[in-house]
């Protein structure tokens, strides 16, 4: 078959939701699904393995991309999607096709996978590594084994693993190795995992890595830091390159190394990927999803932002007016948008979080002068000159009013939060910025912007038809990239499903319920 009917057929297949197997017996019994191919009715169709060689391809470069840019090019020939209009975007959690692991489970596992590689590889070479003991801790998959229990026994069984692990690593290492065995995929897994679980002392042992963070004052603005050293066998502290790698490195499966651990606090905790998906939304006009983009999942929505707007720029169909959650707002955004791609961003700006337990103190009150360098507050006494610093690493200005003038205040314990007499420091954006930030918060108070942003509600519904129609919720593949193409082809089939419904409300619009016209009715009186 030709690479635009599989690309067809692939499309039908996300659209209503099937299998390979299910897609290809389509093919070979739907006269639907014939009719749409352009294929005889006698057509045998093809074997189902077709389907997953061709994602193969589309895996490579921006295939899949472009897959989705024909659609929608022809959508905007067709008048269905405008440039400089309104869209809409929003990101929803991914699960991996993985199983969730321990560390020990991670380690044995990786461990166990990479000698089922070089058994089937190099039988021979693998025969002057083993021991006898290796075939009861490697025979058969770690989950049938009941692991170690307390602290002292699962240590212990870390570091015989450890151990086994770098006899096969530094054997791999010899300079009589062959090449070949040292590339091989779960080799490389091996390699990374026990980069990441492992490390040596000053004395040359192997050692497993501590854990790797822990809650405190930072965790309240998403900022976790690593735990507290844990001593070590000699009474010394771990040093801080002895934990374990943050989630955004973390190798959690062997079976999908791209996939990472993430959460959103309160909400959802998963290991896998990000999907960003935007759409129009111009009134009179169907909702057509036109960019896909899928990220690791402790990535943050900000960072997909500019990518979102680059993406639509080379589709010439960058919009005018762009709504999104908090997730995706900063004054750095915004400014960036309209600068570099002229599209005004809508989405609420970060409140000051000393407002709620501060009210009337927050950065908001008080007057900057930006001549003089100064700030002053609500009270009338003025700061001396701020001083330029970085902050999150970005350039910002730090104010630091004078201990003497907040020492006497009546309100310093309202406003600086503290008994000890420190002067209020506050922490401001450059000038156009800090600019942005200050109208933002007040404008996404009133009832008209309130309004405006209404229509970014929708952003919902598109991500459960897509989860719950569509299956989107659950990787069928493993990697970063098929991931993308399954994001892709769901994309697609959902537009294809979409625009179908549009078609036929046009041809047959639903009539008014008696309700309705009864109200009509009753209102045309009442204005007369």
């Amino acid at each position: 078959m030709s690479p635009a009917q599989l690309a067809l057929v692939s499309v039908l297949q996300f659209a209503e939701n099937l299998t390979d197997r299910q897609a290809a017996q389509a093919v070979a019994c739907r006269i639907d699904w014939k009719y749409c191919l352009g294929l005889e009715l006698d057509a045998p169709g093809f074997d189902h393995s077709v389907l997953c060689e061709f994602r193969d391809r589309m895996a490579e470069d921006d295939r899949a991309d472009r897959l989705l840019a024909v659609m929608v090019d022809r959508l905007v020939a067709a008048g269905l999607v405008k440039s400089r209009g309104r869209q809409r975007t929003d990101s929803t959690h991914v699960l991996a096709a993985v199983r969730t692991l321990s560390r020990l489970e991670l380690v044995g596992e990786t461990l166990r996978a990479a000698l089922e590689e070089l058994a089937a590889t190099a039988p021979d070479w693998l025969a002057g590594v083993v021991t006898a003991d290796w075939v009861k801790r490697y025979g058969r998959p770690v989950r049938y084994d009941r692991l170690p229990r307390g602290a002292d026994a699962q240590r212990d069984y870390a570091l015989t693993v450890g151990t086994d692990g770098m006899t096969v690593l530094q054997a791999l290492a010899r300079p009589d190795t062959p090449q070949r065995l040292r590339r091989g995929k779960q080799v490389d897994v091996l390699r990374r995992v026990w980069i990441q679980q492992y490390w040596y002392d000053s004395a040359s042992q192997l050692r497993w890595r501590g854990p790797k963070q822990t809650k405190d004052r930072n965790s309240r603005r998403g900022m976790p830091r690593r735990s507290a050293s844990a001593p070590a066998a000699d009474g010394n502290p771990d040093p801080a390159s002895a934990r374990v790698p943050w989630s955004g490195l973390e190798i959690v499966s062997l079976h999908d190394p791209e996939a990472r651990f993430s959460h959103k606090p309160g909400k959802a905790r998963w290991i896998g990927y990000k999907d960003h998906q935007t759409e129009t939304c111009d009134e009179d006009m169907p909702r057509v999803i036109v960019h896909v983009l899928t990220t690791p999942a402790p990535e943050q929505d900000i960072a997909a932002l500019d990518r979102v707007h680059t993406a639509l720029a080379t589709q010439h169909l960058l919009p005018a007016e762009h709504l999104v959650d908090t997730g995706y707002v900063t004054p750095q955004a915004i400014h960036h948008a309209a600068t570099v791609h002229s599209v005004t961003i809508v989405g609420p700006v970060r409140e000051d979080p000393r407002a709620d337990e501060h009210p009337g103190f927050s950065k908001d009150a008080f007057t900057i002068d930006w001549q003089a360098r100064t700030v002053t507050c609500p009270q009338g006494v003025t700061s001396p000159p701020w001083k330029p610093t970085i902050a999150d690493q970005n350039p910002g200005l730090s104010v630091l009013f004078r201990r003497s003038d907040c020492r006497d205040c009546a309100v310093r314990k309202q406003c600086t939060g503290n008994v000890d007499g420190k002067g209020r420091h506050l922490l401001l954006l450059p000038q156009p910025l800090q600019e942005i930030q200050s109208r933002a918060r007040v404008e996404q108070k009133t009832p008209e912007w309130k309004e405006r942003y209404a229509m970014r509600a929708g952003c919902e519904a598109t991500v459960s038809e897509t989860v719950h129609a569509h299956g989107l919720r659950h990787c069928r593949y493993h990697g970063l990239a098929k991931t993308h193409v399954q994001h892709v082809l769901t994309a697609a089939g959902t537009n294809i499903i979409r625009l179908s419904q549009q078609s036929a409300t046009d041809r047959n619009p639903r009539p008014p319920s008696p309700f309705y016209r009864f109200s009509q009715t009753l209102l045309t009186e009442l204005a007369a």
